[in-house]
């Protein structure tokens, strides 16, 4: 321990850290300014905003204050990013021209700015991702009938269904025989047959009873068999009602062929990300969701954009440190259970960044890794990186919503059975017209007339 105490004291960087308030010269990159750049960097008003750039200003001011010297700082509205006439511009155009000594706002690492830009720590660690609330699964209204049993379960219970058709027949036929007159609405008809064993399955009546016991102790059990397979065909409609709708979009692809729309932050970062990109899935999604009518058409504030994402059927790609403030302060526990996230590019360090073979860059190096030894850098980041909002399960509201697309298979069964009977009908209407017109050019009446009952 001794010995390594001895090593930290006699670092140079400790040993003259007292610089007597020599001025550096620094930039911050804010490209909205509303109030002084000093006053705004010290305040933990709206965190959300602009957080990286006010996070990396206090680290500095950090080892301002270990190395006791002063700072200059002025604004800037870009990172840095190759113009048309090959230049940079912003932060990286200062440090390139050594109008600064470094940077209070964190850089990525690109291969374009490594020739003008020194690299130290990296502290300020950059998640963007798209935020969307998870898609409802939009299914086939047959589909959500025919799903809660398997083929091979629908299968089985057709057979089931044609032998238990095939015994009714036989018993009931031998009942009729016996009670033929004692039991004047009883019938062993197909017809019959079907409308009981539907009968039994959506938990109706008979209008007639059998009387021998075989036949009863069959109709107990095609009771008994209907139930069950009643109750457990309608408590997995209920259960597929009920649940959270399943995962379905993991990555951009899927985001792509998704019926959601998009949008992305109005940051630099973003922008300059689609004109440089190489993945086939970021270019066809900015292409077919994001680009439109225009290249800005797009992208939308933070604010606004994850507005349309509490309202449904949008996804938003922001910065999380921006976005999970505004969530946790805007949307009720319920949208929040139901949000997801797919990310666009990985998450990635921000490093402090000055001039090209800079004499500073290992002081802050020294600087950067003392505060991570003491905790500060941790502290820091827990305090401008906002923690992503918690669902609460507990607290989740059951809601059901039943879409028309859902619902349709019903009125569609029953307009096609009206249909149906009213073809049957006519059919007979014809038949039977027939055989009275029959009866009358025969007779010279309508006899028995079920067409025409009062021409007796």
């Amino acid at each position: 321990m001794e010995g390594y105490r001895a090593r930290y004291t006699s670092n140079k960087y400790w040993l003259r850290r007292n610089m007597t308030g020599v001025k550096f010269k620094s930039a911050v990159v804010i490209p909205n300014l509303q109030k002084p750049l000093l006053e705004y960097l010290n305040s933990d008003d709206n965190r959300q905003i602009d957080s990286m750039h006010r996070f990396q200003s206090v680290t500095v001011d950090h080892c301002k204050d270990i190395y006791n010297f002063s700072l200059r700082i002025q604004r800037t509205n870009s990172w840095g990013y190759i113009q048309q006439n090959g230049r940079f511009d912003g932060l990286v155009s200062l440090l390139e021209n050594r109008l600064v000594d470094f940077g209070s706002s964190p850089l990525l690492f690109k291969l374009d700015r490594l020739p003008y830009v020194d690299y130290s720590f990296g502290n300020w660690i950059l998640k963007s991702t798209f935020i969307f609330r998870r898609p409802k699964v939009v299914a086939k209204s047959y589909e959500i009938f025919l799903r809660p049993l398997e083929g091979s379960v629908w299968i089985c219970i057709s057979g089931i269904l044609v032998a238990i058709l095939i015994f009714l027949r036989i018993i009931f036929s031998h009942e009729l025989r016996i009670f033929r007159q004692k039991f004047s609405c009883f019938e062993s008809s197909w017809s019959f047959l079907i409308l009981f064993t539907l009968g039994a399955f959506c938990q109706q009546g008979a209008t007639c009873y059998p009387n021998l016991y075989s036949s009863r102790i069959l109709s107990v059990f095609v009771f008994l068999f209907c139930i069950l397979v009643y109750q457990f065909y309608s408590a997995s409609i209920v259960s597929y009602l009920l649940m959270d709708p399943p995962r379905t979009i993991f990555n951009l692809n899927d985001l792509m062929k998704s019926h959601l729309r998009v949008g992305v932050e109005d940051i630099l970062i973003d922008r300059n990300y689609f004109v440089q990109t190489t993945d086939p899935d970021a270019i066809g999604l900015y292409e077919s969701k994001i680009k439109k009518d225009s290249n800005s058409s797009g992208f939308y504030q933070p604010a606004e954009g994850l507005e349309m994402v509490r309202k449904g059927g949008f996804a938003f790609h922001v910065e999380t440190s921006t976005a999970y403030p505004i969530i946790e302060a805007t949307y009720s526990n319920q949208d929040i259970c139901e949000l997801d996230e797919v990310q666009m590019y990985r998450t990635q360090p921000m490093h402090t960044n000055l001039q090209k073979n800079s004499p500073f860059r290992e002081m802050m190096n020294f600087c950067m890794l003392k505060l991570v030894e003491n905790g500060n850098m941790e502290r820091l980041r827990n305090h401008w990186n906002a923690r992503k909002p918690t669902c609460i399960e507990s607290a989740k509201k059951q809601e059901i919503h039943v879409s028309l697309s859902e619902f349709s298979c019903s009125p569609i069964a029953l307009i096609s059975g009206i249909i149906i009977s009213i073809l049957f009908l006519i059919v007979e209407f014809i038949s039977y017209f027939r055989k009275d017109i029959r009866n009358y050019f025969k007779f010279g009446f309508i006899k028995n007339s079920t067409v025409f009952p009062y021409l007796e």
